[in-house]
């Protein structure tokens, strides 16, 4: 690692900033990627400008973070500013749905889950959008409606009935099901010993979040469940989990969110926490493989379910919240 040299190209506005450290986090359920920035000089920054990050080695490095400045720090010993920021959907976040008569809310009628999220998104002045195709129609039985709440508040009711994901990867808004789980080849190994990357470990499994039964209730009475046995609790016993939504308007949306939903509840808690040494390659929702003897880990694949990467004057570091 002494040999690599540290890479950092931040833009900010019409500012290039010379950082003492940098930090960027993203994570499956964390609704917008966060960054935070330490600097000597703020220049001419001011708040919503954007900001973009790329970062790593010389020779291995890319941009991790598109956004805008949400704060302004200033302290006065050390003379130093912090400079903090999330990804476009934090305009989501902060624009509400509001219109001039309670009796005539936002609403869509007959349209598909991905082209109902793409509208959402354009009331908050987010174009830059790919929507997985989903199959799913919403205002089949009466308009879709939505008031007095954010974007991003109803953009989530969406993908709570469907069990989707909606999340911002360098400007672009992507809406697709991705369950918190390994999937396909992996994007990277991590290892411990003399040739590995790894410098921490802590790996942890519980029941906490496993749901194994899902009820669904819909608009003017709609219900539907789903259960399973789960080899983790005991014989007959059932934790639920519950979706409710007046969103919901047929049976057969009913019946495929339950589905859905118990397909990403019934799971163990399974997790681990790593820290290695810098990959600006390894991203959120990424598949890596973890090879550690102590846990009997080996070349086991693992979801990437939060990553944060880090440079200061220790170098560069990256933490891992994985998940199967």
């Amino acid at each position: 690692m002494a040999s690599k040299k540290l890479y950092t190209d931040i833009t900010i506005g019409s500012d290039t900033i010379d950082p003492i450290s940098v930090e960027v986090s993203e994570g499956y359920n964390q609704v917008t990627s966060r960054c935070s920035i330490e600097t000597e000089d703020i220049l001419d920054i001011d708040l919503n400008n954007e900001i973009t990050i790329d970062m790593g080695f010389e020779g291995n490095h890319q941009v991790l973070f598109k956004g805008y400045v949400d704060e302004i720090q200033a302290t006065r010993l050390p003379a130093t500013y912090g400079i903090e920021g999330r990804d476009v959907l934090k305009l989501a976040i902060e624009h509400y749905i509001v219109t001039e008569s309670l009796d005539n809310p936002w609403s869509r009628s007959n349209i598909s889950a991905e082209d109902l999220v793409r509208d959402l998104l354009k009331e908050a002045l987010i174009y830059n959008y790919n929507g997985a195709v989903s199959h799913y129609t919403f205002g089949v039985e009466g308009p879709a409606e939505f008031n007095l709440m954010s974007s991003w508040d109803s953009i989530n009711k969406v993908c709570q009935i469907l069990a989707y994901n909606c999340w911002a990867d360098n400007g672009i808004v992507y809406f697709d099901r991705i369950f918190p789980e390994p999937a396909g080849a992996s994007s990277k190994s991590f290892t411990v010993g003399n040739a590995g990357t790894i410098v921490t470990v802590n790996y942890n499994y519980n029941t906490d979040e496993l749901r194994n039964k899902v009820v669904v209730f819909g608009k003017d009475g709609i219900y539907a469940e789903d259960h399973i046995v789960s080899p983790y609790l005991p014989p007959g016993f059932y934790k639920t989990a519950i979706v409710s939504n007046s969103l919901i308007d047929t049976q057969s949306m009913a019946d495929d969110s339950a589905s859905y939903n118990l397909q990403l509840y019934n799971r163990l808690t399974e997790t681990m926490s790593i820290e290695a040494e810098g990959d600006p390659t390894v991203r959120c929702r990424d598949t890596v493989d973890v090879t550690e003897p102590f846990t009997e880990m080996v070349a086991e694949k693992w979801f990437v379910y939060a990553v944060s990467h880090r440079i200061d004057n220790n170098g560069y570091k990256i933490s891992l919240n994985l998940t199967k």
